[in-house]
């Protein structure tokens, strides 16, 4: 066997240990998860957090703060998590759910890729009570985009509205395109997973 041949035997061994500790990690990562996940509240809603997010929040009060921020310090994805509260107004109470996140989705200058997106209800959330019920409408839109024409970028949001209390709450989670998948199921089990703190 010449030395070229065993050195690419060697790399190759090196990805495929490299791709079997990355299925053990993500896989304990998500027991994680489940066995330490931590509450989290903005105004009405209480949320399941991973362990692992951290609120980057410059100052935050449960009864005081609309906003939250969430990165991950313990590594360098490039990943965060915004959480906004805010109450309904003259200038969008007449508004449907879409019209509300097209215009959030402008104002943060994101372009997505139209055959990479759809703005609709999550299948996840078909069986969720508080739809069953029209507690809450929601409106989700996930995929590739461009950000502020330039950079590309993945991003995942959510609109909820509470219907009890005339509000809303919009979540988004943005990455670069290659860490996408890496939080993005846990957000979208956050979302999944929320109860309310007043009924």
């Amino acid at each position: 066997m010449d030395f070229s041949r065993l050195i690419e035997w060697l790399i190759f061994g090196a990805i495929l240990l490299y791709a079997i500790y990355s299925m053990i990690a993500i896989k304990e990562e998500k027991q994680a998860y489940v066995d330490n996940a931590k509450e989290f509240e903005l105004k009405n809603f209480l949320f399941f957090l991973p362990s692992w997010w951290t609120n980057t929040t410059e100052s935050y009060d449960r009864d005081q703060s609309t906003q939250a921020v969430f990165e991950r310090t313990d590594t360098r994805y490039d990943w965060r998590a915004d959480f906004e509260w805010f109450e309904s107004n003259d200038e969008i109470k007449d508004k449907s759910l879409e019209e509300i996140i097209v215009n959030k989705l402008e104002n943060l200058k994101l372009i997505f890729d139209p055959e990479e997106s759809v703005i609709d209800v999550p299948s996840s959330f078909q069986n969720f009570i508080p739809f069953l019920e029209g507690r809450i409408d929601l409106i989700h839109i996930e995929g590739t985009a461009t950000e502020d024409v330039s950079e590309r970028v993945y991003f995942d949001c959510y609109l909820i509205k509470d219907n009890i209390n005339d509000a809303y709450l919009f979540a988004k989670s943005r990455s670069s395109i290659l860490n996408g998948a890496v939080e993005g199921p846990y957000f979208e089990e956050v979302l999944r997973t929320f109860e309310f703190l007043h009924q």
